[in-house]
């Protein structure tokens, strides 16, 4: 079984507790520009989507995604 990849996924703006709430498998914290970071692992192509559509269906912009190192 492969360990889960890391992922940033940087928005715009800052977030509600309920956005937070909405991620309980990921960290939040501010960071410069005016952007939020939510970031930790990511356990595969399923959960990435998952992430993805409640991203979307709370109407966030996704300003920049990345791959953190492990």
């Amino acid at each position: 079984m492969n360990a889960p990849t890391r992922y940033q996924f940087l928005i715009d703006g800052e977030v509600s507790d309920r956005v937070k709430a909405a991620f309980p498998e990921l960290a939040v914290a501010p960071t410069a520009g005016g952007y939020t970071s939510l970031y930790g692992p990511v356990a595969d192509h399923s959960a990435m989507r998952s992430i993805m559509a409640r991203l979307d269906s709370l109407g966030l912009t996704v300003a920049e995604l990345r791959r953190l190192p492990d």
